[in-house]
């Protein structure tokens, strides 16, 4: 395609895009780069991951920094929780060795694309062509670019940003009906962290509405996902010698686990928060320096009533958007009642970029559909009706 033949709007989204991902780069390299310490739950997750590379695999990268103070942490290599964002962890702590540069490089480059996608789904959602999916995308990515949580989670080496980041990857290919790749991508998310297995139950509904075979829907919607991660999980499957062994090891566990208090002191309150109070950002998880997992409450709070709205409008891919991230929080919220109270706000992590997403986008939407074309509908109706002047042949041009 000739440059003379680019599309101005699309040119200038894309440039605006890269400017973006540029700054927040810089920002988070800035930012991330130079705190030389264990930064929030950084104390297992690193360490689990040299460990996997130096029990698992046999390999022994050189050691620029100290083990954690944790209790057995020279032999752990935290089977509950799945082992996906530990592998990308110990790619980078291979070649630079063990150090918070190195295994915090994976979650900048994930936060990165997640700002690229955010800005696909989100011209995609809003017709995918037009200075109204543009401005849709650039939003999108705006909001979650600007997201206090995110901003903190993706800038550290846990593994909230690995789900949100093929979790919102699996939900575009999805909408798009890339269904194997879609599949995939939730198998990978499902292999970061547990959050995402229930983002099983809208991906089957929504192959449900694609694909009418059983089989099919079973393929796309089961096989597919419990294959990747299975594949996923062969290491660790060999380190507890079968999969018996590791399903009782990981499953089980993992699900006693999820459920229990313990996961840090009750008395701690200030750093217990609920799934109802990340809506008012009620005692934001702290860190360590001068970092606090804050969530944004006017975003919050945005996402229920424009979820309300865009119901009412049968704005179906809207929707189910929304209930994509609906169904993670509702996961967190059925873990309080069966006894977990200790939960923290930077889970929220898991799903704000699909909420940041469905926030920018519904806004677009309900203002275009609501005001502008109503707008646009009336001063026809007022050239029909013979009452229209020049002024009001132009405004409808601009509409």
């Amino acid at each position: 395609m000739r440059f003379g033949k680019v599309c101005p709007i699309k040119l200038f989204s894309y440039s605006l895009l890269a400017i973006i991902v540029a700054v927040y780069t810089y920002f988070t390299v800035m930012t991330y780069a130079f705190v030389n310490a264990y930064i929030g739950d950084e104390v297992w997750y690193p360490t689990a991951a040299y460990n996997i590379l130096k029990i698992i695999f046999h390999v022994t990268p050189p050691m620029y920094f100290p083990y954690s103070n944790e209790q057995g942490i020279q032999t752990y290599v935290n089977t509950c929780h799945p082992p996906l964002a530990k592998y990308f962890m110990a790619t980078t702590i291979m070649m630079f060795g063990y150090q918070p540069f190195a295994w915090r490089i994976w979650s900048w480059v994930l936060g990165d694309l997640t700002l690229v996608v955010a800005f696909f789904l989100g011209k995609y959602l809003l017709g995918n062509q037009g200075t109204k999916a543009y401005l849709g995308g650039i939003v999108s990515t705006l909001l979650v670019a600007l997201d206090p949580n995110f901003w903190l989670l993706h800038g550290v080496a846990m593994l909230e940003v690995y789900v949100s980041f093929f979790g919102i990857l699996s939900l575009y290919f999805l909408l798009k009906k890339r269904l194997l790749l879609a599949a995939i991508s939730l198998g990978l998310a499902m292999a970061s962290k547990e959050p995402a297995y229930l983002l099983v139950i809208p991906f089957l509904y929504y192959v449900g509405e694609i694909k009418r075979s059983p089989v099919d829907r079973s393929i796309y919607g089961l096989g597919v996902p419990i294959l990747t991660f299975a594949t996923a999980s062969i290491p660790i499957i060999a380190y507890y010698g079968g999969i018996i062994k590791w399903l009782k090891g990981t499953f089980l566990d993992r699900a006693s686990w999820d459920i229990t208090n313990g996961h840090i002191s009750l008395a701690d309150v200030s750093q217990i928060s609920t799934p109802w109070g990340w809506f008012l950002n009620i005692h934001p998880f702290w860190m360590g320096f001068h970092f606090y997992a804050t969530t944004n409450p006017f975003i919050m709070i945005l996402w229920p009533i424009l979820t309300v709205l865009v119901i009412l409008a049968k704005e179906k891919n809207l929707i189910f958007t929304s209930m994509w991230a609906w169904t993670e929080w509702l996961g967190f919220l059925m873990v309080y009642f069966l006894g977990n109270h200790t939960l923290f706000s930077f889970y929220v992590t898991d799903f704000s970029p699909v909420m940041d997403v469905f926030v920018a986008v519904s806004v677009i939407y309900l203002v275009d559909r609501f005001v502008i074309r109503q707008d646009k509908t009336k001063v026809e109706e007022n050239l029909v009706s013979g009452g229209g002047t020049e002024t009001s042949k132009k405004k409808v041009e601009k509409l």
